[in-house]
């Protein structure tokens, strides 16, 4: 859950914001006309765009287009906090920066990416290091800070090895892209999320999606996604020595009951069962 949500506005946007988020918890966010820089200052999270599943540890970054995500803070023992940071890129606010005249790097050829990782860097460290001091101390911070700090981290991105990179996904704020649907369920054949939040990385509304779907499919989304993790369940007990609480995860399932519910409703025998039946 969201303990703690700090954030500078300019106007009515939101561009600086600073999360204290306790484990386990998934966090959906949409950006429609805007990117998305998040900082992740302790602990990390699986962040999953709609072709993409990345895996971020602390100190680690990432930098989103305009398109719908979720991130998986994943539970610890004890429960832990993790703290981020998010600047937000909106279009109008580069050309205010750039006065109308946008930079080199808006005329890179928009790439298929919806994030990029960026590696643990020392000065986006001491980048973070200033928002954290602006977040102790509110009262230094007016319109002109806020968009010089904008400006900043834009050319800090593109001091980075990823720069070409970076310089194409800022670019996609330009020329914004609808994800398509045959990319975002075989990308996501096996992730355990709802028919909800994969209309959500489609960009569709949910009645939208089940009718593309059964256009694309020609079924529904829930029976075949399950034969689909069915499979993938049975390749994995045939050839491979993972217990059934991996096989469980890896099929997108959260609940080992669950699954092996599902599993003797589609082979008739529980996957213990069923892993003995079919090995020498």
């Amino acid at each position: 859950m969201i303990i703690s949500r700090q954030h500078f506005d300019l106007g009515n946007k939101r561009v600086i914001e600073k999360f204290i988020i306790r484990t386990p918890f998934r966090l959906g966010a949409t950006f429609q006309n805007e990117a998305c820089f998040v900082y992740f200052k302790t602990g990390g999270t699986f962040l999953s765009s709609p072709t993409e599943r990345l895996a971020i540890g602390a100190t680690e970054s990432v930098l989103l287009d305009c398109s719908n995500y979720f991130a998986d803070f994943i539970p610890k023992a004890p429960p832990a906090t993790i703290e981020v940071y998010a600047v937000h890129l909106y279009p109008d606010l580069l050309r205010e920066i750039y006065k109308d005249t946008l930079p080199q790097f808006v005329k890179h050829k928009a790439t298929g990416q919806h994030a990029k990782l960026i590696a643990n860097h020392s000065v986006i460290h001491h980048f973070i290091d200033s928002l954290a001091f602006y977040f102790e101390n509110p009262g230094l911070v007016n319109s002109e800070l806020l968009l010089l700090k904008i400006k900043e981290l834009i050319l800090l991105l593109l001091q980075t090895k990823n720069a070409a990179t970076i310089a194409e996904l800022i670019t996609n704020l330009f020329s914004p892209r609808q994800a398509n649907l045959k990319d975002v369920i075989q990308h996501h054949l096996y992730a355990d999320f709802s028919m909800n939040e994969l209309a959500q990385l489609a960009g569709l509304s949910l009645s939208s999606f089940k009718r593309a779907f059964k256009n694309i499919y020609q079924d529904t989304p829930a029976n075949y996604l399950r034969a689909k993790k069915m499979e993938k369940a049975i390749e994995l007990l045939k050839q491979s020595d993972y217990s059934v609480s991996e096989i469980c995860f890896q099929t997108g399932f959260s609940d080992a009951s669950h699954f092996t519910k599902v599993f003797k409703k589609h082979t008739r025998q529980t996957p213990l069962a069923f892993r003995n039946a079919h090995r020498p």
